[in-house]
This record gives C-alpha cells, structure tokens and sequence, in this order.
C-alpha cells in the first residue's frame, strides 16, 4: 500500500488521504484518478490547487510516470483539471468541477466500467496501428510482409475446395476441420511433438483467441500467474482484464530466465506460465535448449501449467523442439497461421492434454461455435500445395529486412543506442541511453513521419521507458532504411 499524505501541503492540500494498493486488480493510473477526483468534487482539493509535476507525483508514490500521466489526463477529459505549458496542472473551477460530476451521473452505468473490465490496451494499440497518413512509415503492426506473397496460390486453393458450396458453407465442427486437424498434427510430430493426434488439436478463430480460452479455463481473477518481461501485449491485456495478477520475469538473450521462476516456484502458486520460447514477441530471442528442458522438468514438479504461445515457431531456421514435446501432459501450445500465411484468415490451433481439452472445446464453443470451414479446407489444400516452399522465402525475407535495418542503424542512429535480438525474425527490440525516453522519442518520430509501438505496451507493471519495438514486417523492404533514418534525426534532435 503507498499513501500519500503530508507531502501533497506543498501544494495547497495537507493530510489528502491518498492510497494506491500495488495489489488490486484496478490498474495503478485509476486508483490514483479516482482518489484525486473524489478529492476535487468533496473541496479536499480546492479550486486552483496546483498538483505535483507528473514526474514528482510518480517519485513520491513510487509509481512510473506514465501512470501519472495517464490520471492526471483522464481528470483534464472531466473537465477537473487545467493543465497549460508554463502553470503545471490545476484544479479547475469548481463551476466546471460540479458540471462534470453532473454529467457523470447521467451517463450510463455501463460506460462507467472501471478500465480493467475492459481494458487499456486496445486505445494504445489502436491508436498507433491507425496512423497510416500517406508518406508514414509506421513499425508498427506485426503482420507478414508483403513480400513474399501467399496470395496466388491461396486464391487456387480457395477456388479449388469451393467445387462443394453446400459443404463448404457450412458450420462444420467445433474442435475444426478433420483434415486441418490432422495436418496440424502430423506437423507437430515432425517437430518432435510425437504424442500429439488429431483429437488434442483444437482449431480457433486465432491464436488469441486460445490465449483467452486457457486463462479463462485455468485461472479466476485474483490469481497469480507467470509472465515474460517484457511479454506480448494482446496476452497481457487478456490477463488483466480477466483480473489475473502478473508475476514478470526477465527475458535475455536466452529467453525467459527460468531460474526466476524456480525461486518464484519455491514460495509462491501461480495458476499457469504463460511464455513465447521460440522468436519471442518482442525481443526475437528464443530459449535456449537447456533452459526448455529445466522450464518442462519445473513444470512437472510443481504441477503448473504451461502456455506455449508459439505463433512463430514455423519460421525458426533451427526447428527448436517445442516445450509440448518435453512436457505435453503440463503444456497448452498455441500456434497460428497469421503470421505465416496472413492475419487476415484468422485461423490458429491449440494442442491440450487429453484432461482439459474437452473443457477448453467447450469454451470455444461458446465463443463461436466454430472457425470457418471455408478457410480452414483451403488452408489445408495450401499447406499441401505451396505452404513450405512460402515458408523457405519468408525466412529469406526476414534475415534480408534484418540486415537492411542492421545497416541503416549503424549508418543513422547515434551511439548508445542498441538493437538488441537475433536475425531472423518480424522484430527489433531497441534500447534506448537513460537520457532517451521511448515516449519523447515517439513524438519526435511521429513529427518527421515514422512510428513505432514504445516499450511500456509490452510490461506487465511498469518499465519499457527506455526500450521501443520496430516490426520491420509492417512496411516495404524499400522503407526501412528511410524509416529507420527519420528515427535517428529524432533522436538527434532530442540529444541536441
């Protein structure tokens, strides 16, 4: 618990009663909106009372500034707080103070749904992913690129199963398509996955749609489990609005470091491990052998389960066994073909223990009944036809993208700045000097036409500030030298 009293007289309002719980399930940024704004509309605060500086206020409560910032934001969209270059931030006039709790109390109950009931993610994600004005190069989204394209040869396929409409529009079953589900399988096996069958294969409508399925199956909210640091943003946001309770732990160059979850193992009971092992999302490392088979034999140990989120283990030149071969009575793998074929199709696949797997078809069928057949038959007619050979010149592509952003960096970024990954995969995770922020950094980009998503999206609690993602999959390969350039004048422009 972190109180803040006798230091907010300074400015104007002794003895504020202010508490935020580091362990609630309600995000840092609303526990601190909810206690200033209750204190603006009962007069604890006065009109024109200046607040602490975002960067004071985040120092005294020992909280990140970006959680300042976003409070203190949400008071001025009330209309309970003026912020102007110059004055810092002030309590508005009561006139607008009283009005805005008016309003409030008119607006639907539904609306007011504190945010992690619906989550915080998606406006910063959203956000970003829209910028695509005309002369934007925007490192944003991790889609496949452009070049090389499945699309002919999917285009056949889909013409090719469509002689059967009155089949092929139809529901067809929950856990997926027989034939898909068989080819999913044998390919696991071939990945050394050997006691995977077509029955432990559930096909989805995406693989986050699995990532939903197995924390809503295997946790409540309240519980804890474990989390890369930095992690997956769309799987985070999935846990936190399903209330679960984070435990990071560090990713090096080797992946995840497992002793961490030992030590935290040996107090603690987490509900599962959620990990991305192979061409982690962001940092593009992958775990190294050993270290999957200490993570297996942990699991086994402690009886706690493991979310393999693999959307990119198809693209790893090394084929690294997969943490369900090692451990396939402890592990949930998840894999998709967005990354690999296009987002667009929205197919993905979970592989269970024949324990659960019939609990997770249940949820899937009330998520959607079932994934559509149409795409799920031609998938499996590509997957015969140009899959793999698609595969080979993706892996290409990806390496050569690395090496045209590797030169670009060394040409056109300063010194201190480091890219930190393998080649070979969809990102570039970048560190940034202590005097660099991500977030400056972004806003400097943005004025000279690039983007890229910074590094707090990816944190379960806090950090990032210094680390930003570039998806070198998002634009042309023709852009990414340019790209990267327009990035480098803005931290320029920042150090000068």
């Amino acid at each position: 618990m972190v109180q803040l009293a006798p230091s907010m007289s300074k400015i104007g309002a002794p003895n504020l009663p202010l508490q935020l719980d580091r362990d609630s399930i309600v995000p840092l940024y609303r526990q601190l909106y909810e206690g200033l704004r209750e204190a603006i509309l009962s007069g604890s605060l006065p009109e024109s009372t200046r607040l602490p500086p975002e960067r004071a206020m985040a120092d005294r409560l020992e909280i990140n500034r970006s959680t300042v910032v976003r409070a203190y934001r949400e008071l001025v969209a009330d209309g309970l707080l003026d912020q102007r270059v110059g004055s810092g931030s002030r309590v508005a006039s009561r006139k607008r103070a009283v009005s805005a709790g008016e309003r409030g109390a008119s607006v639907p109950w539904w609306v007011t749904l504190p945010p992690w009931r619906v989550g915080e993610f998606p406006m910063v994600l959203g956000e970003l992913a829209a910028k695509q004005e005309p002369g934007r190069i925007s490192f944003v989204q991790g889609v496949a690129p452009d070049e090389p394209s499945p699309l002919v040869e999917l285009a056949g396929s889909f013409a090719r199963v469509a002689s059967d409409p009155r089949f092929i529009l139809s529901y067809g079953d929950s856990e997926g398509y027989e034939p898909l589900r068989e080819a999913i399988a044998a390919r696991m096996r071939a990945r050394g996955a050997r006691s995977v069958v077509a029955k432990n294969v559930i096909v989805l409508t995406g693989s986050t749609q699995g990532i939903t399925i197995v924390a809503q199956s295997l946790a409540e909210a309240g519980d804890e489990i474990i989390v890369e640091s930095p992690s997956y943003p769309g799987a985070l946001q999935i846990f936190q609005i399903g209330g679960l309770r984070a435990i990071p732990i560090p990713v090096d160059d080797e992946g995840m470091r497992v002793d961490h979850v030992e030590a935290i193992l040996r107090t603690r009971r987490p509900r599962f491990i959620y990990t991305m092992p192979s061409m982690h999302n962001p940092t593009n490392v992958t775990m190294n052998a050993d270290r999957r088979e200490r993570l297996a034999t942990i699991a086994r140990r402690a009886g706690v389960p493991i979310i393999e989120d693999d959307p990119y283990g198809p693209l790893a030149s090394h084929n690294e066994t997969p943490l369900l071969a090692l451990a396939p009575d402890h592990v949930v793998y998840l894999s998709t073909f967005s990354k690999t074929i296009a987002p667009s199709l929205r197919v993905g696949w979970m592989v269970a223990p024949r324990t659960i797997v019939d609990r997770l078809l249940m949820r899937k069928q009330a998520y959607d009944m079932a994934t559509s057949l149409y795409v799920q038959a031609a998938i499996v007619d590509y997957l015969e036809r140009g899959y793999d050979a698609h595969i080979e010149q993706l892996r290409e592509e990806l390496h050569l993208r690395r090496r045209i952003a590797d030169e670009a960096i060394a040409k056109y970024w300063p010194n201190g700045v480091r890219a930190i990954g393998p080649s070979g995969g969809f990102y570039l995770w970048v560190a940034t000097p202590r005097e660099m922020r991500a977030r400056p950094l972004l806003d400097a980009a943005e004025r000279l036409g690039a983007s890229f998503l910074f590094g707090e999206a990816f944190f379960a609690n806090s950090g990032g500030d210094h680390n930003f993602r570039l998806a070198l999959t998002a634009v042309r390969r023709d852009e990414i030298s340019e790209g990267i350039r327009r990035i480098g004048e803005a931290m320029r422009s920042l150090r000068g």
